[in-house]
């Protein structure tokens, strides 16, 4: 057994510490062409990539993460990276300690590292950093209940597991991504699946945890979230490109979403 790296190495310190140490957040920032060679650590990592892309190297294989990407590292899972552009990346360490405490002797997170398909995880993940950088007299209650909800999602994720993925499913989700501000209804998607529309929405709706129709919003809402991150276009404009009716309708429903108004989230990343 490899001897394990302790996170703020490659991360620096930590930013908050909840419940006396037990979960630990950190923010990092990584320049491009760095190589993190593969490592270990003594505890489960859950991260959400801010900014950037590069490469993950896992269990002897190579897989792509960009923006928005949540990863999911187990305790002593091997893994490097290679950063392909400048990124910053959101991470939360969670010791054996609290995760038994919250499991109570149900499931457990999923052993093996993955970039997570869960889309309630990631909000969690980001209302945790929105709790974070911006603490006040409620944050440590907030911060506690989004915890256990991002780890309830994450949990879902192992007993779900062994339900295998239609093909089909894939089909349907590249035609969502493919026009999420203005996606087809849901006769044209069985159609592309080749399904019955009521099964087509059974079957989503337990591979996703969500209905197709609040999916579509999380993946709006998500994807205009990479674009105030990357910067080069007014939130007037990121709005009407992601299906929102205005900038004031935008700004409500990220706040909902991630704790923050898009203009904070931008200056956040700045540090401004």
């Amino acid at each position: 057994m490899e001897t394990p790296v302790a996170l703020a190495q490659f991360v620096g310190p930590a930013i908050y510490e909840h419940v006396r140490g037990d979960v630990a957040m950190h923010e990092g920032t990584f320049a491009a062409g760095l190589v993190l060679p593969c490592h270990v650590h003594d505890a489960p990592v859950i991260s959400l990539v801010l900014e950037g892309v590069g490469v993950e190297e896992v269990d002897g294989r190579t897989r792509a993460v960009a923006a928005q990407h949540l990863l999911l590292t187990p305790s002593y899972a091997p893994h490097g990276y290679r950063f392909g552009s400048a990124g910053r990346w959101f991470n939360i360490q969670l010791s054996d300690r609290w995760l038994a405490r919250v499991v109570d002797g149900g499931p457990r997170l999923p052993v093996t590292a993955q970039v997570v398909r869960s889309r309630a995880a990631a909000a969690w993940v980001a209302r945790v950093r929105a709790e974070v950088r911006e603490r006040d007299a409620i944050s440590t209650l907030a911060i506690d209940g989004a915890l256990v909800l991002m780890v309830a999602d994450l949990v879902r994720l192992r007993v779900d597991g062994a339900v295998t993925r239609p093909r089909w499913l894939h089909r349907v989700e590249d035609a969502i991504e493919a026009s999420v501000a203005a996606p087809p209804p849901v006769d044209e998607l069985a159609a592309l699946a080749g399904v019955h529309p009521t099964h087509l929405l059974r079957t989503f709706r337990r591979h996703h945890g969500t209905t197709v129709a609040n999916y579509v919003r999380q993946r709006r809402i998500e994807r205009a979230r990479a674009a105030v991150a990357k910067g080069d276009r007014s939130l007037s404009m990121i709005a009407l490109d992601a299906g929102f009716a205005d900038q004031s309708h935008f700004t409500r429903v990220f706040r909902q979403a991630f704790g923050e108004t898009p203009g904070q989230y931008a200056r956040a990343l700045r540090g401004r």
